[in-house]
């Protein structure tokens, strides 16, 4: 068995402190602390407050070398003049990792900032302390638990994030769950004073748990290590990247924000090019290709069929996916005698995109359209769609006759069983029955482990990414 990563050390502490613990409504030491609390860490975590005893019913101690035991992980909530004091307590501490969560620091553009960054890296480096941030969430490692923040999935999986914001990397761990991926690693490091995008990405490429990478940067330390670090992770496996500050107004938020230093978009493009990554243009963009890699096959070629219910939603699909590089084989003689052969519906359309109005009359039509469009070798992905409320149908005979719920079992059930390539595409949902109604029965389709996409633009645009991917590598 190869070594482990030499950064893997970090997501793995066995001990934490946490250094401006509160109580307080919304503060950060009590956003910090929570999820040690509720969602469990197998070794110590230990308090540290110059003037309360006592946090939510733990122990706080005035100061780092008050603990009685080892600490390998400092999460740092504090004001930034006085990390460097609380630097040389980590360091006669034997502290392997600070996240710092305070903010003031060269992301401020004020001397005093850049400068107190300065002192803090330079203690850390000289006695071999690594730091996450500043201006960071830090770690989220669910197999460790460790956290961002409350209401993270303790479930671990195969998606890695590298993410210079911590409030975008809160939303990709929370909105990654929600649409059926679990999380292996993600890392907010913010000013990367010290642990960077490069060395991040370096040890994803590396990481066995992550199969696929997905980045949100800002800026960069040192473009050259970038792109070798890039090209390593992309060699590797999938890699997503959307950089943050491509307009003039974006890039200059991003030096108040992280100060990141964006460099032109042609420069950018060209990189994330040559290094075989993928580039999106949003945070959602970043999960929904990420999907398509963990949970579809690699499709032989670029022909779809979608099938639903409506006619306008039809035409407008069949417009997506096609803007979107993928091709649309009308039905062959062969697979129309096919669908024709149990019942011959005047409202059903037998083209490509089918339009399956017959399924108000019950599952085996619906189900017969899925196997037969399945077996049929002229396409290389099939798209089942559901539209919840573009019929205008009365909800209580849309979703309280569990007709949806029958609609998605039905599909989660066929695709289990089918080899060909599926995306699933639940859309539309605007009523508020109707939404609760797509919201558990996404839930089934993610735990079916099938990719669900909430427009068939979003289906259209991952898959032409996917698709591109596996053309260029091949």
């Amino acid at each position: 068995m190869s070594a482990l990563p030499k950064l893997d050390y970090i997501f793995h502490p066995e001990s934490v402190a946490i250094v401006g613990a509160s109580d307080g409504v919304g503060s950060m030491g009590s956003m910090f602390l929570k999820p040690f609390l509720t969602q469990g860490f197998k070794g110590p975590v230990y308090l540290v407050h110059k003037k309360k005893t006592e946090v939510m019913g733990m122990k706080c101690y005035p100061s780092l070398k008050d603990i009685p035991g080892p600490v390998d992980y400092v999460i740092v909530a504090i004001s930034a003049f006085n990390t460097p004091d609380l630097m040389k307590e980590c360091v006669e501490k034997g502290v392997k990792v600070c996240t710092f969560f305070s903010a003031g620091f060269s992301e401020s553009g004020s001397e005093e900032g850049i400068k107190l960054e300065h002192k803090i890296v330079e203690i850390a480096k000289t006695n071999g302390v690594r730091i996450v941030g500043p201006n960071s969430m830090g770690i989220y490692c669910p197999s460790s638990g460790l956290y961002l923040s409350s209401g993270l999935s303790s479930r671990t999986g195969h998606l890695g994030i590298v993410c210079q914001s911590g409030g975008n990397a809160i939303y990709l761990s929370r909105i990654s769950e929600m649409r059926g991926v679990a999380i292996s690693k993600a890392v907010s490091y913010g000013n990367g004073c010290d642990i960077n995008e490069s060395d991040l990405l370096e040890y994803f490429a590396e990481d066995r748990e992550t199969k696929v990478i997905v980045v949100y940067i800002e800026g960069i330390k040192d473009g050259k290590r970038f792109f070798s670090a890039l090209k390593k992770a992309a060699d590797s496996k999938p890699t997503i990247i959307l950089k943050g500050g491509k307009t003039e107004i974006g890039a200059a938020t991003a030096a108040s924000h992280t100060g990141a230093l964006s460099g032109s978009t042609n420069s950018w493009n060209a990189i994330i090019k040559q290094a075989g990554a993928i580039q999106v243009n949003d945070l959602d963009e970043l999960i929904d290709v990420s999907l398509a890699f963990l949970y579809i096959s690699p499709p032989k070629g670029r022909r779809v069929s979608i099938m639903g219910v409506g006619g306008g939603v039809s035409v407008l699909s069949a417009d997506s996916l096609l803007s979107s590089n993928l091709s649309l084989p009308p039905l062959s003689d062969e697979v129309k005698k096919k669908l024709q052969r149990r019942r011959h519906n005047p409202g059903y359309i037998y083209t490509n995109p089918i339009d399956t109005l017959d399924l108000f009359k019950g599952m085996d039509e619906f189900r017969n359209t899925i196997e037969v469009l399945a077996q049929w070798d002229e396409i290389d992905i099939l798209i089942p769609h559901l539209a919840y409320d573009i019929m205008g149908i009365d909800p209580e005979i849309w979703i309280d006759s569990g007709l949806t719920r029958n609609i998605v079992n039905v599909m989660v059930d066929c695709i289990k069983r089918i080899k060909k390539p599926v995306a699933i595409v639940l859309h539309y949902a605007s009523l508020p029955k109707t939404y609760q109604a797509f919201s558990e029965e996404l839930r089934i389709c993610c735990e079916g482990g099938i990719a669900v996409f909430l427009s068939m633009e979003a289906a259209g645009n991952a898959l032409d990414k996917f698709i591109g991917y596996h053309e260029m590598r091949s």
